[in-house]
């Protein structure tokens, strides 16, 4: 996750102040902020609980670096491949709500950063069980 994606870019604002093409430049992405856009759209998902959380290691401490938290991020070229590790809610139809978060973050990574999502692969690794009990009326 510490190769950065570069894309060129030609970039002028034209007289309604969107970006048309003139002169090069880069634009580059870091794996960690496609992480990041990875880890929002799947926790918006209903039914997901959290990401599967990776021990801090020495080597982020010292970098000050956020851990992946389950997520691993690999670009080549302009093609993503994100695989996830999530804790669900009990109850919930698994299958489906996996569907659902390939789609939400393909669809999140490709809408921000413009690069074509190859894979999104989901492993289920938990189960949450706790449930919030509804508050009895007085």
């Amino acid at each position: 996750m510490e190769d950065n994606k570069v894309i060129d870019v030609d970039l002028e604002l034209n007289l309604d102040g969107y970006a048309e093409n003139k002169e090069a430049g880069e634009v580059q992405i870091a794996d960690d902020v496609i992480a990041v856009i990875t880890e929002i759209a799947a926790l918006e998902v209903e039914g997901v609980c959290a990401i599967a959380g990776a021990k801090n290691d020495i080597v982020q401490t010292i970098r000050g670096k956020k851990a992946s938290k389950g997520i691993k991020i690999e670009v080549n070229e302009d093609e993503v491949h994100a695989t996830l590790a999530l804790v669900v809610k009990y109850g919930i139809k698994i299958q489906g709500t996996c569907l659902k978060v390939q789609e939400k973050v393909k669809n999140s990574i490709e809408t921000m950063t413009g690069l074509n999502v190859q894979s999104v692969d989901v492993h289920v690794v938990g189960v949450d069980f706790t449930q919030t009990k509804p508050q009895e009326e007085h």
